[in-house]
């Protein structure tokens, strides 16, 4: 059974996890990384949030949400999703996501996302909506 709970990149290995990414082609996790060494995102702020997704003691996934950097409106940004090639296509990804925005309506008002071509019909199942906005491609109301 997969267990859904916060994380820190102090103290939780997301290595072997950035190392399958960066195969894959997903350099955003290596660059979540860098983030965290400088300060730049440690998912911190009111409503912000990582979650780590785990198969018993193992990290198979992620997602973050924080206040949008990329607008000054007070806006969510769900960031950084990433699944383990293994555990893909279990609903991990849809249920780190609900956990990510669980109780985020409290702090935004809505959230955006940076969607990859393959990854638009999934956050468009989620109730995404495509949005021509600068920095993002989909957009979804909490309240």
């Amino acid at each position: 059974m997969t267990a859904y709970r916060p994380i820190s990149l102090d103290d939780t290995d997301i290595r072997p996890l950035a190392d399958e990414a960066w195969g894959d082609g997903y350099p955003f996790v290596e660059r979540m990384l860098e983030d965290w060494k400088s300060g730049g995102n440690r998912f911190e702020g009111p409503g912000a949030r990582l979650i780590g997704a785990f198969d018993d003691e193992a990290l198979i996934g992620f997602c973050g949400l924080n206040r949008d950097p990329y607008t000054e409106e007070n806006v969510g940004r769900v960031r950084h999703l990433y699944v383990h090639l293994g555990h893909r296509h279990a609903g991990i990804a849809r249920a780190l996501v609900g956990h990510a925005l669980d109780g985020a309506s409290i702090w935004f008002p809505r959230v955006r996302l940076r969607a990859t071509p393959a990854s638009r019909g999934f956050y468009e199942h989620l109730g995404f909506e495509p949005v021509e906005e600068t920095d993002a491609t989909h957009s979804k109301r909490l309240r």
